[in-house]
């Protein structure tokens, strides 16, 4: 394993490969780290350790975070009835995360099948194939206020003398308490619940639940899930119309394909070219790599010009193709070089400068 001020030296290969390397080692010892944790466990040494408990011996022995603890004991725990868990962490094939969201759901009846299809899966995809296993009814849609955190009560700050024979000295002023502070807002939570239905909670402003109302009163006998679905859809389709032009969202599209200016040398993209490469490209990056490995992106995808436009290239739909904001700025320092795109977004930043011109030649660049 390479040393930390040897990874400079690495060529990009090379620390991609390493990486790789570290990675399946790390593996190999997670699910040994596991394996001893349930011996231990079965064993119940953590009680002549001082320790009430397994979790508490991770926390206070192993000096494990609470959820390394906990993902680890399950992990332990249930790798003694599905021996097998211990070889896919080995592997690779399912992580701790993983496993403690199935921990509930194996049976001898379901842990071949349901394993496989947990297989390389995130933790995200692992909870929609529980919601599967373990449908759960939809929640009713509620809107409440919430709990305000209270300030302490103020309290004189009296010396013991005072505190004996209350009036023969006068107390010591309170120090001014700062302002309690503000209840932290509770992240948004997307949870499956069954296929295809989802249990979504977030904190909303007054104003949102003013605006929520007002529009409840005006579509009678909507539920409250129909009628955000249909103001996000109605926005959702105003926005994609303006920024990819999809036909779908265009009642009356000005243009055709054949008839959108393609000339090079301009940066804005004809309406019905931006329709064609949508559709053709599914909405989703197409950057591929060496391995054959598509970009699975379909957020703030953009349109880029494989010539780019700088260069001279076209606007035709031959030319254009979505790729995410990730991989855009990848190619641009491929096509560019990464000295040139540096400066040009440094220059960016810097307001009122006038930023690079990008007029290079493919054979300029190294």
């Amino acid at each position: 394993m390479k040393e930390k001020d040897d990874l400079k030296s690495l060529s990009d290969d090379e620390l991609l490969r390493c990486l790789s390397e570290v990675l399946a080692q790390s593996r190999r010892v997670e699910w040994v780290v596991v394996a001893h944790i349930g011996e231990v466990d079965a064993r119940r040494l953590y009680a002549s350790e001082g320790s009430p408990s397994m979790f508490q011996y991770c926390l206070d022995v192993l000096n494990l975070s609470e959820s390394e603890a906990y993902r680890r004991i399950a992990a332990a725990r249930l790798s003694r009835s599905y021996p097998v868990l211990l070889k896919m962490l080995e592997d690779g094939r399912i992580h701790l995360a993983g496993i403690s969201v199935l921990k509930k759901h194996l049976t001898d009846a379901n842990y071949e099948d349901v394993l496989t299809r947990a297989t390389h899966k995130t933790k995200r995809e692992i909870e929609e194939l529980v919601a599967e296993l373990a449908p759960q009814p939809d929640v009713a849609a509620t809107i409440r206020k919430r709990p305000q955190r209270k300030a302490n009560s103020e309290s004189l700050n009296l010396d013991s003398s005072s505190q004996l024979c209350p009036g023969t000295v006068e107390p010591k002023a309170s120090a001014a308490k700062p302002e309690p502070a503000a209840t932290p807002e509770k992240p948004a939570t997307v949870k499956p619940l069954s296929p295809s239905r989802y249990k979504v909670e977030f904190t909303a402003s007054e104003e949102l639940r003013d605006k929520l109302e007002r529009l409840q009163a005006l579509i009678p006998g909507g539920d409250l899930a129909s009628i955000i679905d249909a103001a996000v859809s109605e926005k959702l389709e105003r926005l994609e119309a303006k920024r990819y032009g999809q036909l779908n969202k265009t009642n009356k599209p000005r243009k055709k394909l054949e008839d959108a200016d393609t000339s090079p040398g301009v940066r804005g993209i004809s309406a019905a070219v931006k329709r064609a490469v949508w559709k053709r490209d599914q909405g989703q990056c197409t950057f591929i790599s060496a391995q054959g490995k598509r970009c699975p992106e379909r957020h703030r995808v953009e349109f880029h010009h494989d010539e780019p436009y700088g260069l001279g290239g076209d606007r035709s739909a031959v030319n254009v193709r979505l790729l995410c904001e990730c991989h855009n700025a990848y190619m641009a320092e491929l096509d560019y070089g990464k000295e040139n795109m540096d400066q040009y977004r440094r220059s960016a930043e810097r307001v009122g400068e006038p930023q690079p011109t990008l007029e290079l030649s493919r054979d300029k660049v190294a």
